[in-house]
């Protein structure tokens, strides 16, 4: 049973966003079945609140259990999804484990029936909870059937990487890289990780082929992971560096359905083109002035003081001779 309370004031504990939930109700408005499953509403809601000790939002009832019979069983004049955004229910912007038991119970086995479904319920539910922290997890079992319960992961999920992985989403590889450079940290690979920092991850075509399914007749080209880096960072690229950098980098192309990506090269950036003027060609024919003209030209351009006084030291040096 839950009792509506306010969120927890302790700031280790994951937070589900406004996003996370606008997301999980318009799946659950997306669904061809009710939120309710094989129960009704009534049923379904005495298994999470105290419908007696709700407050009323019709002056005729004295208690939410007398509002949701009269209009939703029968007037049936509030929406389908009116349960989402009803303030005494707390599933917009209550605490976390009020979203969660909802959740939950949407896929126990006296609301859902068909363990295949509330499997895959279960798969969507944890995809949109795992940025935030959260997870649901089977506990126990009711005549066969899991139950689930949530349980916090621990660490919020990296950003989240729509697929498929293009080999020209420079946006998405660069967060793939950022992902490479968290867990680098997490394993004790600081150079690795701070050296990764300043590079830039792209994906190409290294003229191989591989089975994706082993044993067919149909093949897949292959592709490097390249990682450009500053010249003068290049040679920091030893195999006990790069080693690490593909383990990780690897292991994250692969969980975003790039088997086909095999190997790893450093590159350096090239260095930046000379600016040219228009006219290099005729700047080009010009003769380049002499170091004497170079000289004179800077005198002719001082004051005259300037001058008179680099032409008495001029004479100045001059050595007397002999008598």
């Amino acid at each position: 049973m839950i009792t509506p309370a306010m969120p927890s004031e302790n700031s280790d504990e994951p937070r589900i966003t406004a996003v996370t939930r606008r997301d999980l109700f318009d799946h659950l408005r997306g669904a061809t079945e009710p939120w309710y499953g094989r129960l009704d509403e009534i049923a379904f809601l005495d298994g999470l609140y105290d419908l007696d000790t709700l407050p009323s939002d019709d002056p005729r009832y004295t208690s939410a259990r007398g509002d949701i019979i009269q209009h939703r069983l029968n007037n049936f004049d509030w929406e389908d999804d009116w349960i989402f955004e009803d303030p005494r229910l707390q599933l917009l912007d209550g605490p976390d484990e009020v979203l969660l038991a909802f959740l939950a119970r949407l896929v126990h086995p006296e609301v859902q029936s068909d363990v295949d479904r509330a499997a895959r319920q279960v798969d969507e539910f944890n995809r949109l909870l795992a940025p935030d922290g959260w997870a649901l997890r089977a506990r126990e079992f009711l005549s066969g059937r899991p139950i689930y319960e949530p349980i916090a992961t621990g660490k919020a999920a990296g950003p989240v990487i729509p697929l498929p992985l293009r080999d020209d989403d420079a946006s998405k590889l660069d967060l793939v890289l950022g992902q490479t450079h968290y867990l680098l940290g997490e394993d004790g690979h600081g150079l690795a990780r701070d050296l990764l920092r300043e590079a830039t991850l792209t994906l190409r075509r290294d003229g191989g082929i591989y089975h994706p399914t082993p044993g067919d007749n149909w093949t897949s080209d292959t592709y490097e992971a390249v990682l450009t880096v500053a010249p003068s960072l290049a040679t920091e690229f030893t195999p006990a560096v790069i080693d690490p950098i593909w383990q990780h980098l690897g292991a994250v192309l692969k969980q975003l359905e790039r088997e086909d990506v095999m190997s790893l090269a450093i590159e350096a950036a090239r260095l930046p083109l000379p600016p040219v003027a228009q006219n290099w060609r005729q700047l080009a024919a010009t003769p380049a002035p002499s170091n004497q003209a170079r000289r004179e030209r800077g005198i002719n351009e001082l004051p005259n003081h300037g001058r008179a006084g680099l032409r008495q030291q001029g004479r100045a040096r001059r050595l007397p001779g002999p008598d």
